[in-house]
């Protein structure tokens, strides 16, 4: 009978943890896996399901912690940990800005929805620090996904960024934007992006900081 196995890639998105994280499982053998001929690691798909259901996401990150790592490892796994989803349906604005992330941020967990509906999906499986969503997409815009988004206590801490080319009429007519938002107008200003979100990911960090010191203390 064959098994169905599943790349670290996928593993990461199904337990919500970062690529680094996952493997580091795989490497301590908390997940077991198999080496392809061509040198690529495959994990089953039961395994990856037997640990997501067993262990929650931050006791999963407990696991990744070697002892002899020291405290500035497991504070750069924390930071790895930061999830940002980015929900644009425009191919070129799409890769723009997965390739801001690949160069500059390696270790954030990017997911990319092309609708609200798939990004909606998402937020169930993967709880992001930061949700990047344009406006203008079918059948489950923008405005509906913020709408909920804003309306569920569980989603109160994720940073929202609104990307779109619509004037301040248009989105008006359609029912304004919540507050304390970023909004960045097409085309888009890579530079106010990339601040945003180094914010965030010094906050990140910092907030790993205090964990691990409140750890030690137990």
């Amino acid at each position: 009978m064959n098994e169905d196995f599943v790349g670290i890639g996928e593993a990461s998105r199904i337990l919500g943890l970062s690529r680094t994280s996952v493997q580091k499982l795989v490497d301590t053998g908390r997940i077991p896996a198999v080496k392809t001929a061509g040198g690529h690691r495959r994990l089953t798909r039961d395994a990856v399901d037997a640990v997501n259901h067993k262990t929650g996401p931050k006791a999963l990150l407990r696991l990744v912690e070697v002892p002899a790592a020291g405290a500035g490892a497991l504070a750069d796994d924390r930071r790895e940990a930061l999830t940002v989803l980015v929900v644009e349906d425009d191919a070129p604005t799409a890769a723009l800005i997965a390739n801001l992330f690949g160069d500059c941020y390696p270790g954030v967990n990017f997911l990319l929805a092309t609708d609200g509906l798939d990004a909606v999906l998402m937020l169930e499986r993967n709880r992001p620090q930061i949700l990047i969503t344009d406006l203008n997409m079918k059948p489950f815009d923008g405005f509906m996904l913020l709408q909920l988004v804003s309306g569920r206590p569980e989603y109160q801490s994720v940073a929202l960024v609104v990307i779109s080319s619509m004037n301040d009429q248009e989105i008006d007519r359609r029912g304004g934007l919540p507050p304390n938002l970023l909004f960045l107008r097409k085309p888009l200003d890579l530079q106010r992006l990339r601040g945003f979100v180094d914010a965030h990911v010094q906050i990140c960090a910092a907030n790993a900081q205090r964990a691990l010191m409140m750890w030690n203390k137990v």
